[in-house]
């Protein structure tokens, strides 16, 4: 499955703490960091599979950022072939949570743990617009596992020596 998605990339920020009225530690996501989250589960939403899937999964994220108004042509036209690369914030691994927390949000799969395989870049814009580049693959039947785990058969115990 195949899906581009013309918003700006953005990564997920750091989760917020504070305290309540009564003193107690909460934790919880910034504005900013929801509406980031739900614009793209809405984007999202439309290629959502009718059932989760299940499984080893394969994933390929490539986030294509703007290039900055404030460059020169040249770097500009560098960046947009690809010749100057976004070795800069956001950070990669950022990038990738945001997309697995809204892909898991929404239902594509049943939890974040099914990714075997991530393959991710960052890249200017090539001239069609920041965009969400995602590509996901099942790799083949879900690992069974039994409910009793097999134990480790016990070492004996060596009695040391004394001299």
């Amino acid at each position: 499955m195949k899906i581009t998605i013309n918003i700006i990339p953005k990564a997920q920020m750091r989760a917020r703490h504070g305290r309540t009225k009564t003193g107690a530690s909460v934790t919880y996501k910034a504005e900013a960091q929801r509406r980031a989250e739900d614009n793209l589960c809405a984007a999202l939403m439309p290629y959502r599979p009718e059932r989760p899937l299940e499984g080893p999964l394969s994933l390929k994220v490539t986030a294509y950022l703007p290039v900055p108004m404030s460059w020169s042509g040249k770097r500009i036209s560098l960046a947009e072939t690809g010749k100057l690369l976004p070795a800069t914030k956001p950070d990669l691994d950022n990038l990738c949570k945001h997309i697995c927390d809204s892909l898991t949000a929404i239902g594509f799969w049943l939890d974040d743990k099914q990714v075997v395989k991530l393959e991710a870049g960052k890249l200017y814009n090539d001239g069609a617009g920041p965009r969400w580049e995602i590509e996901i693959k099942q790799n083949g039947p879900a690992e069974r596992t039994s409910s009793r785990q097999a134990r480790p058969t016990p070492k004996k115990r060596i009695k040391p020596c004394l001299v």
